[in-house]
């Protein structure tokens, strides 16, 4: 099978003295420390997503939002900002997202790929017939270097894992009868075991433990967070829900489960209030200097009298004065 065309990048180099130039210098005075550590946190993203470029629709926001451990809508703010001053472009449907600047860093990493390619194919062409077909993994391709056109190096590449066994029996139904079992009542079922769900299985086993004797048992705890999760189980503004093949589709959406990205309490900083009668709601606090109550960036003030706010997916409207679900 032909190796599939890899049009993405592990890292990227970061610059030094990156919080310094004139655009980001202006993200950072208008949205603080959130809008730069948004700003690095989408350049990660976009180095993982084919092509460079990230769905931006809203199911996705919503998602980014909650591994970002931001409010959508402070997602948005940056994001729309980050596209005025032109450090972020959006395609013409505005459903993608994307930096060309960031793109330009990966010209020479592609233009490698591009000609270790056309060298495997080339040595492929010159293979008598009874000498049998060049394997792809005989020839190394140095794809795991500094994406920097004028100081392109090339680093040392990681040892490949070892094989994983033949004798080794991976429990691909227990593991569907177990999401069936933790999560079934609140998110869609399993109804078949395919081939590509096998394989998703077989990867995602591999990197949860490498020990076989800890499949169900690692398998057990991260379906345990899923179920846990109000966001994963579909309370959010768009009623989005978590799949079992959205779990397994990747090596980064259980890493984020595992992580404690979608709990409950995540990035709640409420604090218990030392101002009588008032109570607090997710992710409020209240400045013990100047009893000042905020929530999320800290950029909304809130009224001492406003009830609490329900959940990360509100927002204080100072027009009603109310909560209002985004």
């Amino acid at each position: 099978m032909a190796r599939p065309t890899k049009n993405n990048a592990e890292y990227f180099s970061h610059d030094a003295n990156m919080r310094n130039d004139l655009k980001v210098k202006a993200l950072r005075r208008k949205f603080g420390h959130m809008g730069y550590a948004v700003w690095c946190y989408l350049l990660e993203t976009l180095t993982g997503e084919d092509g460079f470029e990230l769905d931006f629709g809203t199911i996705q926001q919503e998602l980014l939002a909650a591994d970002y451990d931001v409010s959508p809508d402070d997602l948005k703010a940056v994001t729309d900002y980050c596209v005025d001053i032109s450090l972020l472009q959006r395609s013409e449907d505005g459903q993608r997202l994307f930096s060309e600047a960031h793109k330009r860093r990966f010209d020479g990493l592609l233009t490698k790929r591009a000609r270790d390619r056309e060298r495997l194919e080339r040595m492929k062409s010159k293979q008598k017939p009874e000498t049998g077909h060049v394997s792809e993994a005989k020839i190394e391709f140095s794809e795991d270097y500094r994406a920097d056109n004028s100081h392109s190096k090339v680093k040392e590449r990681k040892e490949k894992e070892s094989k994983v066994k033949k004798s080794i029996v991976y429990p691909y139904q227990d593991i569907i009868e177990l999401w069936n079992s933790l999560c079934g009542n609140c998110l869609p079922k399993v109804q078949k075991l395919t081939d590509d769900r096998r394989e998703k299985i077989r990867l995602r086993l591999n990197e949860l433990t490498g020990e076989p004797t800890e499949y169900i048992e690692k398998a057990t705890e991260l379906f345990s967070r899923v179920n846990a999760s109000d966001f994963l189980r579909g309370d959010s503004n768009s009623g989005w829900t978590a799949t079992f093949d959205w779990l397994f589709s990747n090596s980064k959406n259980w890493v984020k489960v595992m992580e404690g990205n979608y709990d409950n309490e995540r990035g709640s900083r409420a604090v218990s209030s030392d101002v009588a009668g008032v109570q607090l709601g997710v992710g409020e606090f209240i400045d013990p200097k100047t009893k000042r109550r905020s929530y999320g960036s800290g950029m909304a003030d809130i009224p001492l009298s406003a009830p609490p706010r329900p959940s990360e997916n509100h927002a204080w409207n100072a027009s009603t004065q109310e909560w209002t679900l985004l």
